[in-house]
């Protein structure tokens, strides 16, 4: 383990317990037997172990994505639908298991909103992926693949960091998503598209 994660790690874990305010770079430098000064070769300051953190949590998320987004038994809109309710279950036990988490979340999106930028774009890149599947299969009907990607994004914010924007249950939160997302595949799915694949079924099922 090089010397950079040692001290993420020992920061994710006090950050975790005592939570971001109340943990010093003396106390991580401490937990990884090296001097404060030492620590501040690798990291200018604790806001910069804590983006740091918060951005390997974005990357993980995005990977965990990948097997919903490249899935080949899936339609477009299932996929959609399975990026769309995972990250809001993925995030919300998340955040109600490490409450320390949430705090930190805000601090990070806060007093550094590249990083909040850096990370709705890499989110967003998985949406446009998946829509642009669609548009080529011919399932969706979408002109501008990155800005609907934007826009589906922003109408779904409240799901991606649930706890963030309210004090929903996970159940009140998957009701509503299911509602948002009903109300968006209106709009984007390709009718002669959906008459085929009914066409494909009644002819399936006549054999």
């Amino acid at each position: 383990m090089n010397t950079r994660t040692q001290i993420i790690l020992a920061a994710k874990e006090r950050f975790s317990h005592y939570g971001y305010p109340k943990t010093t770079m003396a106390e991580v430098a401490a937990d990884c037997n090296m001097s404060p000064g030492n620590l501040y070769r690798y990291f200018k300051g604790k806001l910069d172990i804590a983006t740091e953190i918060a951005r390997e949590e974005s990357i993980m998320t995005v990977d965990r994505l990948r097997p919903l987004i490249d899935c080949p038994v899936r339609s477009a809109g299932e996929r959609l639908e399975e990026v769309m309710f995972s990250g809001l279950r993925e995030s919300f036990h998340k955040l109600e298991n490490k409450p320390k988490a949430v705090e930190l979340a805000q601090i990070v999106s806060t007093q550094r909103p590249r990083f909040l930028l850096e990370s709705l774009r890499r989110e967003r890149r998985v949406i446009a992926i998946v829509l642009d599947y669609g548009r080529k299969t011919g399932e969706f009907v979408v002109e501008d693949v990155s800005r609907t990607a934007a826009t589906l994004q922003a109408a779904t914010m409240k799901y991606h960091y649930p706890q963030l924007f309210t004090h929903q249950t996970l159940q009140e939160l998957e009701a509503e998503l299911s509602a948002m997302l009903k109300l968006f595949f209106a709009g984007l799915i390709n009718s002669d598209y959906e008459e085929t694949e009914e066409i494909t079924e009644k002819n399936t099922l006549s054999f």
